[in-house]
């Protein structure tokens, strides 16, 4: 296993890294299929809630900034009190209209209602709880749809701890912390389907995850594995680049080579797993994900060229 800290990878005499022309091609083609228009942006948890915030902050500037309209989904938790906390921080931070948007049963996110408001957003906030509540009530609905859709006109999605598993089309709904890889540790479901070749999973290094994220490689070779540590967050463009911001880092465990005994094993054996590439990328760094490298560029140049470059769509 390689280890990259903040370091380019150093290409070949040919300046290829070594890749095959096959490689290349398939690599380029899901690419072009991975990331849709508009920001997706999985947070670690734990994330910093005063509107001076960086996180919270930037998801208000992508969204619009002060013609923002944002809708907080809290359908992971069960607490009636949940998202209220973000409404009123992003009312502070400026957002032009801040809604609550409960879903509690399927035939909520399959009504109309649901789907209106969605069409008029050009932000959804995703807050934590508990991931399994999101696969059983909106994985599949009209809402989702609605989401996918506004996200191709470019609103922005972001989501925090389970809200930010849930992103991509492949979300773990199981697997303890601070484990040894084990076969059968951890289960697949389907996620919203925001991003599609990914594994996003939250306040990584403070529960000891590292376990969970590289069994799903074992089952899944191929995948890219987000590890997110607590108020940090991983913006994934639509130019296939993923920009670190907040206090700490992102674990990117890159599967596409990896080798596993994973169909030789039992449930409960350890797994031996090989060839994965892991990345520690600090705020401010921009990770690759076409390339799958980290982008050598100053810190300061990246947020700054990712907004100014961002064009969020709206409807009248």
């Amino acid at each position: 296993m390689t280890t990259q800290r903040g370091k380019s990878a150093k290409p070949d005499s040919n300046g290829s890294n070594g890749e095959r022309p096959h490689d290349k091609l398939v690599r380029q083609e899901v690419a072009q299929h991975r990331l849709r228009k508009g920001p997706v942006m999985p947070i670690g948890g734990a994330e910093d809630r005063t509107p001076s915030g960086a996180i919270l902050r930037t998801f208000v500037d992508l969204s619009g900034g002060e013609g923002a309209k944002l809708l907080v989904v809290p359908t992971a938790s069960t607490d009636p009190e949940a998202g209220k906390d973000y409404v009123e921080v992003f009312k502070r931070a400026g957002a032009a209209s801040v809604e609550l948007l409960r879903i509690e049963t399927r035939e909520q996110a399959n009504s109309d209602e649901v789907i209106e408001k969605i069409s008029q957003a050009t932000g959804i906030f995703i807050s934590g709880g508990d991931q399994g509540r999101l696969s059983k009530l909106m994985v599949g609905t009209h809402a989702v749809e609605a989401m996918r859709s506004r996200n191709d006109d470019g609103m922005v999605v972001a989501g925090t701890s389970a809200g930010a598993s849930i992103l991509s089309a492949h979300m773990m709904s199981s697997g303890a912390s601070e484990e040894t890889p084990r076969k059968g540790m951890v289960e697949i479901v389907a996620g919203f389907g925001l991003v599609d070749d990914f594994i996003i999973d939250q306040h990584f290094s403070t529960r000891g995850r590292i376990g969970r994220l590289l069994v799903t490689f074992a089952a899944n070779p191929g995948l890219i594995g987000l590890g997110i540590d607590e108020n940090t967050a991983f913006i994934i463009g639509n130019d296939g680049s993923g920009t670190v911001i907040g206090e700490n880092s992102v674990i990117v465990v890159d599967g596409r080579d990896v080798y596993s005994d994973f169909h030789d094993r039992s449930d409960g054996d350890v797994l031996t797993i090989s060839k994965s590439s892991v990345h520690v990328v600090a705020p401010g760094r921009i990770f690759d994900l076409n390339e799958r490298i980290v982008r050598n560029l100053r810190s300061e140049q990246t947020l700054g060229e990712l907004l100014a470059g961002q064009e969020i769509a709206t409807h009248a």
